[in-house]
């Protein structure tokens, strides 16, 4: 189970979206990315943070980060 703080994996392709006072925007990852897990939207969905805003996307498309000590 993630907690707040945990480092994730977000791939190429996945799609996130946040809502606005214009209302929802949409962005397609181009890259993969590395977040930061904040919180669970429901079942489904987790908002993180990523590329400098808070995003919400389908908890199937985010895998967390292995924590590996050397």
């Amino acid at each position: 189970m993630m907690q707040e703080g945990d480092l994730v994996h977000i791939p190429q392709g996945v799609e996130l979206w946040c809502e606005t006072e214009r209302g929802m925007r949409l962005r397609m990852t181009e890259r993969p990315t590395v977040g930061v897990y904040l919180s669970a939207q429901g079942r489904h969905v987790y908002q993180v943070y990523a590329n400098g805003h808070e995003w919400r996307l389908k908890r199937r498309d985010v895998y967390p980060m292995e924590s590996r000590c050397h």
